[in-house]
């Protein structure tokens, strides 16, 4: 579901940040190793492909457990 499109180590080894891309294109998102998060999302046309929002968060895992209650609101 997610492409690598760059990875910035550290001289000694391990991952300082990871830029993904979603296959669909609808989705990027930059991944730092403190846990902080940027999404970016985007509408796609025929013609081009435009960010409509950006979301950044330092708590990844809370975030995602609070959207979860809403699945089961519906």
């Amino acid at each position: 579901m997610w492409i690598i499109k760059t990875e910035h180590r550290r001289e000694g080894g391990g991952t300082v940040t990871l830029k993904l891309e979603s296959e669909d294109g609808k989705f990027d998102v930059n991944v730092r190793w403190d846990g902080c998060t940027e999404i970016h999302f985007y509408s796609i046309t025929e013609e081009s492909r435009v960010l409509e929002d950006t979301f950044h968060t330092c708590d990844l895992n809370g975030f995602i457990e609070k959207l979860q209650f809403f699945r089961f609101c519906l």
